[in-house]
């Protein structure tokens, strides 16, 4: 049963928001006014005390089962909360780990090849934990002031536009760095301070402001590298990474390719049309082009994300030649397209080899 404003008549299960809004008093001056008055409903205060669901002057918040853990979450519907996506594998392993970090309030650096995942496991975490994410590609040339914000000029005003950090830390969201390896040296000096213990931002761009982080902040950095630079031809205009940096996140993982069964399952469930044969058939190809990467043969590799291209594009336009050509050969150097296509051929030949032989008896019709 709904209850009733005292001072309105205004009827809903919760009055909390109500008497903020409209008549600008905190709970404890409504009460004063209308003592008598509920300010949430029994069958509301039931609902919270079954589920259990607190209700406290910060927003309501729920324990969330995650990996084994419980993790106490804000339940406040928020546009900046990365959308789910039930089809997801969560990785248990690293999964685990890294809800472990977000949980603890600790710096999280994440690392592993590019393409297997690593804001994307950040961001369905958060998706199920109702966590904001405030996400910036470190590459590309992100200066201080895209990070911390600069002074400029709006409606004829001068304004400070606060970066990506401070907001993050204000609105106590997770803010999400990717590719922390292409960070400029002098940028990456600007987190130091915050990523001590009990750290605290100081914006010198705007008077020396202090910064507290929102109880709800949180800061996690995904690398291609470790920070040692890169010598493998990949990952060309990583830096190498300032040790005393390196040394102040609480947690590094690392993060490599899925087992090929769990790789199956990510790609069948990514892409629902794509064969099962020809799923497995791809991975085991994908295994051999790594392979060949690690003996030198080759100067590039697959990504599982790579590989949901690939069986996207063979949905799509209705053969695996074709959808090699776009999705993947395309791209690639002369030679590593040369050892790479033979690769294919060895694997999956009859797979293409039926395509050849479809396309030829269409074109004698």
């Amino acid at each position: 049963m709904k209850i009733f404003c005292g001072l309105c008549g205004y009827s809903g299960h919760e009055l909390f928001t109500h008497v903020r809004n409209v008549h600008n008093l905190t709970p404890e001056l409504y009460r004063e006014r209308c003592p008598v008055a509920p300010l949430a409903s029994e069958e509301l205060i039931r609902y919270l005390h079954d589920n259990n669901v607190q209700a406290t002057p910060a927003g309501i918040k729920k324990q969330v089962t995650l990996f084994g853990m419980q993790i106490m979450t804000d339940l406040t519907p928020d546009p900046a909360v990365p959308a789910g996506n039930e089809s997801y594998l969560l990785r248990q392993d690293i999964g685990r780990l890294a809800a472990a970090a977000v949980k603890d309030s600790e710096s999280l650096l994440l690392v592993g090849p590019t393409g297997v995942g690593k804001s994307t496991l950040v961001e369905q975490i958060a998706a199920r934990l109702n966590w904001p994410v405030v996400r910036v590609a470190a590459s590309g040339g992100l200066t201080e002031a895209d990070l911390l914000g600069e002074w400029t000029v709006r409606d004829g005003e001068t304004v400070f536009n606060y970066g990506f950090l401070p907001r993050a830390m204000k609105q106590g969201a997770i803010c999400l760095i990717d590719e922390i390896d292409g960070l400029e040296p002098s940028v990456a000096f600007s987190l130091h301070q915050l990523m001590e213990e009990n750290g605290r931002l100081v914006l010198l761009q705007n008077g020396a402001e202090i910064i507290e982080p929102h109880p709800g902040f949180r800061l996690v950095c995904t690398a291609n590298t470790l920070g040692h630079g890169d010598d493998s031809g990949l990952y060309t205009g990583t830096r190498v990474l300032n040790a005393a940096f390196l040394d102040r996140f609480n947690s590094v993982i690392e993060m490599g390719h899925l087992d090929e069964k769990s790789e199956e399952k990510v790609i069948r469930a990514g892409v629902p049309g794509f064969k099962k044969k020809t799923a497995r058939k791809l991975i085991e190809t994908a295994s051999a082009v790594r392979k060949a990467r690690e003996n030198d043969q080759v100067f590039c590799t697959l990504s599982t994300r790579r590989l949901i291209d690939i069986a996207r594009k063979t949905v799509q336009l209705g053969t695996l030649t074709e959808a090699l050509d776009a999705a993947l050969l395309a791209r690639l150097a002369p030679e590593d397209r040369a050892v790479t296509r033979e690769i294919f051929q060895r694997h999956m030949g009859d797979i293409l080899q039926k395509e050849r032989e479809e396309h030829a008896h269409e074109t004698k019709k």
